[in-house]
């Protein structure tokens, strides 16, 4: 009976604070410049519109193929990379360089040098796959390395190298780890493939980021919070389905 009156409260709360955003939303619109800030009214009718164009639809579905490529490149190599720096102390040594240039130096700088180079959809992937491998890499790494004691002494006996002690006991005790890892590169994959659509904002690449360099390249800022919001409703799902995720893993 507390628990559920604590989750009442909770969710009482929740709302509360939803409703304090409106409110300083609406106050804030109706004092300022409603050019710069729409009233909720104007974002709403943007929204409406957004959702009757099938151009809204490419450019999210777009934006969540990309990030999910990415993902899937970087599971595949952050396993392969991230158990031989987990056995091997030399690997890990040689690829720690490679991994402070990715998590140090800024996503921006990234950005503008890889989308010289590359195609607009590909650079996408590739800005993402900087930011989500380390995290799928470190966790490998951090499961190898937790395994307990006493199972890697009964590997040593039949072999802690061979390709059975790898991929039948190894990999499998580090997934806890790379579930987590995984879990939490999908919101952070889409946050990047948006910034990079944005900064870039070229003409070719369409996506989430597109939709918004156009809106504020018209000044439609009604449209700019009307995708905004409907960004937040995707995550606040994704971010849902991911707690429920994280609580049977855990």
């Amino acid at each position: 009976m507390k628990e559920k009156n604590k989750n009442s409260w909770n969710i009482a709360f929740e709302w509360l604070g939803i409703l304090t955003i409106l409110l300083i939303w609406l106050i804030s619109s109706s004092l300022l410049n409603k050019i710069y800030l729409p009233t909720i009214d104007d974002t709403f009718k943007a929204l409406i519109n957004l959702l009757t164009l099938k151009s809204t639809y490419e450019a999210f579905g777009l934006t969540f193929i990309r990030t999910i490529i990415a993902i899937i490149v970087s599971i595949f190599l952050g396993i392969i990379f991230g158990l031989l720096s987990g056995l091997f102390i030399k690997s890990r040594k040689f690829l720690t360089p490679f991994l402070n240039l990715m998590r140090f130096i800024p996503i921006p700088c990234f950005i503008f040098i890889i989308s010289s180079i590359f195609s607009p959809n590909i650079f996408s992937i590739i800005i993402s796959y900087i930011v989500i491998f380390p995290l799928i890499y470190e966790a490998i790494v951090g499961g190898v390395l937790n395994i307990d004691e006493n199972i890697k002494n009964s590997l040593r006996i039949e072999g802690f190298y061979r390709a059975n002690s790898i991929f039948k006991v190894i990999l499998p005790l580090t997934f806890p780890y790379l579930n987590v890892a995984i879990i939490n590169s999908i919101g952070m994959g889409i946050k990047i493939s948006v910034m990079s659509e944005i900064i870039v904002g070229r003409s070719s690449i369409w996506g989430i980021g597109r939709l918004i360099y156009v809106a504020n390249q018209n000044a439609d800022y009604p449209m700019m919070f009307a995708i905004v919001f409907i960004i937040v409703i995707i995550f606040i799902i994704i971010d849902a389905i991911l707690s429920i995720l994280r609580k049977k893993i855990s």
